[in-house]
């Protein structure tokens, strides 16, 4: 299955980003990583996947904040799932310029790693993360 990375970054206050096609997880890891620190996108498509089910990941990073959503086919229409964080007040959180629930957000940067390898390597995440 072919798995199309795009990333935007802004560093020093400058925006630059790209995509490419990528195999393995150190190619991944390479263009994620810099969000931990930074105000960012990061999406993982699956190009050639199957028609029903998970076909894109997206990450959005602003002040050490993370916003993951899954797009995912069904055969009716297409659902967005995303995390649910019950800890977190009901406040809207500024991440790239949109409000977004606070409820929606992780500040753990380990768990984006780990849904986003869990992603790469089975094509789905689990509905206890994402739902």
């Amino acid at each position: 299955m072919k798995v199309l990375l795009s990333w935007k970054t802004m560093i020093s206050g400058v925006w630059s980003g790209g995509s490419e096609y990528v195999s393995d997880w150190d190619s991944l890891i390479m263009h994620l990583t810099p969000l931990k620190e930074t105000a960012g996108t990061f999406g993982l498509n699956f190009i050639d996947g199957p028609e029903l089910g998970p076909i894109c990941m997206q990450l959005e990073s602003d002040k050490k904040r993370y916003l993951m959503t899954l797009l995912e086919v069904t055969e009716d229409d297409t659902s967005v799932r995303a995390y649910d964080n019950p800890t977190a007040s009901a406040e809207m959180v500024d991440i790239l310029g949109d409000s977004w629930d606070a409820r929606q957000l992780t500040d753990d940067f380990n768990l984006v790693i780990m849904l986003f390898k869990e992603f790469f390597e089975k094509g789905d995440v689990s509905h206890q993360w994402l739902n």
